[in-house]
């Protein structure tokens, strides 16, 4: 009986997940932790900064502290926890504005209609939308905004544990192919001495690529190139790197972008898919759950097991693949063109 109702609790706590996970996100939209960092505070001091309702807020607060996120004191002062932290702006390893993506409705809206996917393996993303992601962002600046943002603000942590993990001192070039806003590239570039890096991506992202400082840290050994990784990448790199770039395809979609890169690999090129995998049997993983939300947002885009990538890369005519892991979701899987 006992163990019956642990496990009723349990699953009550999952299943009302949705709760905490927009609490977390009215805390992280309000700026409450930035406003904490100077020290604790009442709920009405926040009230005032955030114009909300003090009472509200303070239920608001109440419940997050019950399960770490904030600490409330003997006097009604609210306060940083480590978990707290992690919603301050710009703080090593923040996720604030990643909480805030989740909440917002492009995130929210497709998870309401998770079922329509479950049943019909299609995207809920644009049954609610009408449009897929990609192209809903492009023509949405602000929600497009917050998306970047939100996936940004994950890449710091993500992009140190691949330096640590992989060498990259010994290549001359280096091309990031989808590589977005390259803060990977720029990472590699201050972890390098003479290693030259090519970002390469749509248009509209290499216009919107590193900020002014951004560039003057890279742009002595990185260039910026726009165009379609479905009609070409660029040649003339000893690694090529696609960093949640296959995750958002199908296999055939994704055949046709690994072969553009074999295209125009040499011999003794590099490839690197940078990916979350999916680990074997009913072990716990982030990745899974992550594996859901590409079925919502992606038509054919998914996380795979290290067998898929494997066959992936083979149909693909790379050969010599080994997966490294990271101190991240994260997963390297390099692999070399069959000769």
């Amino acid at each position: 009986m006992a163990s019956a109702y642990a496990a009723s609790m349990t699953m009550l706590q999952m299943a009302a997940g949705c709760w905490l996970s927009q609490a977390i996100y009215v805390a992280a939209k309000l700026g409450i932790a930035d406003l904490l960092q100077d020290g604790a505070k009442t709920c009405e001091t926040l009230a005032d900064a955030t114009q909300t309702n003090a009472g509200a807020l303070y239920r608001l607060l109440r419940a997050l502290a019950s399960l770490e996120v904030f600490a409330e004191d003997e006097h009604g002062r609210f306060r940083l926890t480590p978990l707290a932290e992690c919603l301050c702006s710009g703080a090593p390893g923040s996720l604030r504005a990643f909480a805030i993506m989740l909440g917002e409705k492009e995130h929210r809206r497709p998870w309401d209609d998770v079922l329509y996917s479950v049943r019909t393996g299609q995207p809920a993303f644009d049954r609610v939308f009408g449009m897929p992601h990609f192209r809903y962002f492009a023509e949405h600046s602000e929600a497009g905004r917050l998306f970047n943002e939100g996936m940004a603000s994950r890449s710091g942590h993500e992009n140190d544990a691949i330096i640590s993990a992989y060498d990259f001192a010994s290549f001359g070039t280096v091309i990031d192919v989808g590589g977005g806003h390259g803060t990977l590239l720029a990472a590699i570039v201050q972890a390098t001495v003479n290693t030259r890096c090519v970002l390469f991506d749509l248009p509209q992202v290499i216009a919107a690529a590193p900020d002014a400082v951004e560039r003057k840290i890279v742009q002595s050994r990185c260039e910026f190139r726009a165009g379609n990784f479905f009609d070409e990448v660029p040649s003339g790199g000893d690694v090529y790197i696609l960093k949640k770039v296959i995750h958002d395809w199908d296999d055939k979609s994704a055949l046709s972008i690994l072969a553009n890169c074999r295209r125009v690999m040499p011999s003794t090129g590099r490839l690197l898919l940078i990916e979350p995998i999916i680990p074997p049997g009913n072990a716990p993983s982030f990745n899974k759950l992550l594996d859901l939300l590409m079925l919502i947002w992606t038509s054919g885009g998914k996380e795979r097991t290290e067998a898929e990538h494997r066959a992936l890369l083979s149909a693909a005519s790379f050969q010599r693949i080994r997966v490294i892991s990271t101190k991240s979701p994260l997963s390297i899987v390099e692999a070399v063109p069959l000769t």
